[in-house]
C-alpha cells in the first residue's frame, strides 16, 4: 500500500482513555496566558491533579483503567495544599528523578500520565498545534456536553473519526481480527497480525517488537470497547459503517483493506476452519455413540468416529493429534488401545502410542 495511517506508540494504560484529550483541551482554553511548550506538561499536570481532585469528590470511580487513582490524587493534593503552584512546578522534575519515597513514585506516575495525555491530544489527534493553540478539531470538542468521565453519543462519533485520520489501518484491522477470533474461537493471534500488517499492509515497524504491539492491543481494545464499535459478533455495528462510508476518502481505504483482509483469511485460515468443524462433528459423533450406549463404559471405536467423519486414516490421524492437544485443555481425555482379537484396523498413534478407542469427559 502507498500510504497508511497508524500510530506508531502508544502507551499502556495512559493512552487508554479518550476523554482525556477533552481535558487537555479545557485547560487550553482556559489559560490565561499562551502556554510554551516547554511549560505545556507542567501546566497541564498542576491542572489535572485539581480537576480529578474535585471530581473524586463528586463521583467514585471503581476501575481507573489509566487515569491515576482518587488515592494517589488525594496523597498529591494533600502534599500541594501548603505549597504555592510555582513551588510545587518547580519541584517536580527533582521528583521525578528521585523517585524514593511512595509519595514521589505517585507523583511521578501521575506525571507520566499527564504528558501521555498532552501527547495523544496534540501528536495524535491534534486537537491542539505546535503553538498550543486550540485546533478546529479541539474547538468542535469542546462545544459537545457531556459528564466529565464519560462520553456522549457525539464524542464518540467525534472520537471514532479521529481514529480513523490517525490510526485507521490498524484499529480498522484490530476490529478484523476480532472479528475473526470469534470467527474461529482463537485467543490469540499477534503471531497473525504482525504477519498481516508485515505483508499486507506492508508496515515494518513491528516486526521485532510483537510485544510492543501486544501493549498497543490492549489500548486498541479499550479503545473498541469504551466507543462500542463492535457487535457480540465482533462486526463493526452500522452507524461506524456508515461514518465510515460517508467520507470517500475512509471508504475506498476501507474496501481495500477488506479485500486484503479477506485474501489473507482464505490464505491463512482455511485450514483452521476445517479443523473447527471437523472438531464439532468428532464431538456430535462421539456423544451421539455415549448416548445411544453403544459405547464401552464411555469408550468409542476410533474407526467409528472416523467413518461418520469420511475423511482418509492419514488426515484422521493429523485431526486425532490436534484435537488431542487442543481439546486436553478444556476435557480430559483418555484413549484405549484393548480391542477384540479379530479386530485387524490399523492402529493410529498419540505421542507414539497406538490407541484404537477413546473417552472424553469433561473436567
Amino acid at each position: 500500500m502507498n500510504h497508511v495511517l497508524y500510530i506508531a506508540s502508544l502507551h499502556r494504560p495512559f493512552s487508554q482513555q479518550l476523554k482525556t484529550t477533552k481535558w487537555v483541551c479545557d485547560f487550553i482554553a482556559n489559560s490565561k496566558t499562551k502556554v510554551s511548550s516547554s511549560d505545556l506538561n507542567l501546566n497541564f499536570y498542576y491542572y489535572l491533579i485539581k480537576s480529578l481532585e474535585r471530581e473524586y469528590k463528586k463521583v467514585t470511580l471503581t476501575e481507573f483503567n489509566g487515569l491515576p487513582s482518587d488515592v494517589a490524587i488525594n496523597s498529591i493534593s494533600q502534599y500541594i495544599s501548603s505549597r504555592s503552584k510555582a513551588d510545587f512546578l518547580s519541584e517536580v522534575p527533582e521528583i521525578i528523578k528521585s523517585r524514593k519515597t511512595s509519595l514521589e513514585r505517585q507523583i511521578y506516575s501521575t506525571y507520566k500520565a499527564a504528558s501521555y495525555y498532552v501527547n495523544l491530544a496534540k501528536d495524535k489527534f491534534e486537537l491542539i498545534n505546535n503553538r498550543n493553540e486550540l485546533t478546529p478539531h479541539g474547538e468542535l470538542l469542546l462545544k459537545m456536553r457531556s459528564s466529565f468521565f464519560s462520553l456522549s453519543k457525539k464524542e464518540v462519533e467525534f472520537y471514532f473519526c479521529r481514529l480513523l485520520e490517525a490510526d485507521f489501518h490498524l484499529f480498522i484491522t484490530h476490529c478484523l481480527f476480532i472479528r475473526l477470533e470469534k470467527k474461529y474461537s482463537l485467543k490469540n493471534t499477534i503471531r497473525d497480525q504482525i504477519d498481516f500488517i508485515n505483508e499486507f499492509l506492508e508496515i515494518k515497524h513491528f516486526n521485532f517488537t510483537s510485544s510492543s504491539l501486544s501493549n498497543y492491543n490492549v489500548v486498541r481494545s479499550y479503545w473498541v470497547q469504551s466507543l462500542n464499535v463492535v457487535d457480540v459478533k465482533g462486526n463493526i455495528r452500522k452507524n461506524f459503517i456508515e461514518i465510515i462510508k460517508n467520507q470517500p476518502k475512509f471508504s475506498i481505504l476501507f474496501d481495500e483493506l477488506k479485500k486484503l483482509f479477506s485474501i489473507f483469511e482464505k490464505e491463512n485460515f482455511k485450514m483452521k476452519k476445517t479443523y473447527l468443524l471437523r472438531k464439532q462433528k468428532f464431538h456430535d459423533i462421539y456423544r451421539s455413540y455415549v448416548s445411544t450406549n453403544v459405547s464401552d463404559q464411555g469408550f468409542v471405536n476410533l474407526y467409528d468416529i472416523k467413518k461418520g467423519l469420511r475423511i482418509s486414516p492419514e488426515n484422521f490421524q493429523k485431526l486425532l493429534i490436534e484435537f488431542y492437544e487442543s481439546e486436553k485443555k478444556t476435557f480430559h481425555i483418555f484413549f484405549d488401545n484393548t480391542v477384540n482379537s479379530i479386530d485387524r484396523n490399523e492402529r493410529f498413534f498419540i505421542r507414539n502410542r497406538p490407541v484404537i478407542k477413546i473417552k472424553i469427559k469433561q473436567q
